[in-house]
């Protein structure tokens, strides 16, 4: 396979199914198993992502930790070719923000938060990245003068923008892990920012990917 088959209209989508099919799969089964330092269970309220990848206390750290590394690496392709599909600057300026984003969340991956000076660098590197990534490739699909992506779509870019920048400026204080507190809207944000990028990336690829082999059928 030539290089740029990696990332064209019939294999792009993939990446981004097969990114977001670990992702899912490979975060939400450690809690399942998760134990605590003081025995307790998990809870999405009040113990933050990073969490379920801290080696020494997490049963399944090595799969969160694998899997964050593996998402990064496989949603790479899937932004270079989704801003070659849309077809505009702003989309090419979104799949650079989205490779970075990429980058950025294999690292978390690499450096668990028992490396917290790396951790919290590569973290907060996605944060803002996909804050801004998000933003951008909502713009992008409204820009589009040849409709390849229902500009519906773009609504859900600027769900995660809102989600983002809600977990990054709101009031909401630090984690405030100590003592741990019943609920922490940050630490419940953080997940919701989860489930709103992987939900929204996993869209955009089951999209494409249905519009092109619908395609190829006529």
């Amino acid at each position: 396979m030539k290089l740029g088959e990696f990332v064209n209209e019939n294999h792009f989508p993939i990446w981004g199914l097969a990114g977001s099919a670990i992702g899912l799969v490979f975060i939400l089964t450690p809690q399942l198993f998760y134990t605590g330092s003081l025995g307790e269970p998990y809870s999405m309220f009040n113990h933050t992502v990073s969490e379920l990848g801290e080696l020494g206390v997490s049963e399944l750290a090595w799969m969160f930790n694998v899997g964050l590394m593996l998402a990064g690496v496989l949603f790479t392709p899937f932004m270079i070719g989704l801003g070659l599909y849309l077809d505009n600057i702003v989309g090419k300026i979104a799949a650079v923000g989205g490779v970075y984003s990429s980058v950025s969340i294999t690292l978390v991956g690499v450096y668990p938060m028992n490396f917290i000076v790396e951790h919290s660098i590569a973290a907060m590197s996605f944060f803002l990245s996909g804050m801004v990534m998000t933003l951008l490739w909502a713009l992008a699909i409204l820009a589009q003068r040849e409709i390849r992506i229902n500009r519906l779509l773009s609504l859900g870019g600027f769900v995660n923008m809102t989600i983002f920048a809600l977990f990054l400026y709101g009031p909401w204080g630090g984690f405030g892990l100590d003592p741990r507190p019943e609920f922490s809207m940050r630490i419940t944000l953080e997940w919701a920012i989860y489930f709103a990028i992987v939900g929204y990336l996993l869209l955009l690829s089951t999209y494409v990917w249905r519009k092109e082999r619908a395609g190829e059928s006529l």
